[in-house]
């Protein structure tokens, strides 16, 4: 399923294709850290554990922005059961509201799939930009907890009962 506004689109990942756009968004220490909690570089030899792992979980999407007349690859979103995790693997790209696009258009593809709550399964409490994106989707904090390494992580979860929040 092509999810799409006018400038964000949120296309189906392709294995193996698609590993090596995403090699070196996982290795940016910026990724690492607000995602992985600083987790050492990733290969492709685990990019694509990770991504087989989601999409025996759910779906995984690559974020592409429109750039003229063409569509340029910057991250990668998953829409699964437990998890949701978004990562703008492009620093160009970060901080512009691209996540935001991103979680409007997988908030309104699981309300139309009929999904009744969407669950993030761990945001880093430094986070603070990730967090405050899913607070104001109305994301609810339920439980807070440590990793292995001891940093703190939010899980969240999202009501949709009552249809897509204000978006």
């Amino acid at each position: 399923m092509l999810l799409q506004d006018e400038n964000v689109r949120l296309r189906p990942a392709v294995l193996p294709d698609d590993i090596r756009l995403a090699v070196p968004w996982y290795q940016d220490p910026e990724v690492l850290y607000y995602s992985e909690g600083g987790a050492s570089p990733y290969d492709a030899d685990i990019v694509e554990r990770m991504y087989k792992h989601l999409l025996d979980k759910g779906e995984l999407f690559i974020i592409e922005i429109r750039q003229q007349d063409q569509w340029l690859a910057i991250g990668d979103a998953a829409l699964c059961t437990d998890c949701l995790p978004i990562v703008i693997g492009d620093g160009k790209y970060r901080s512009q509201g691209i996540g935001k696009k991103v979680l409007g258009l997988l908030i309104r593809y699981a309300t139309s799939q009929g999904r009744d709550k969407l669950r993030v399964n761990g945001v880093y409490t430094y986070n603070e930009r990730s967090r405050r994106m899913y607070e104001r989707f109305g994301f609810v904090a339920t439980e807070t907890y440590a990793d292995g390494d001891g940093n703190e992580l939010i899980r969240y979860e999202l009501a949709l009962r009552n249809g897509t929040p204000d978006l």
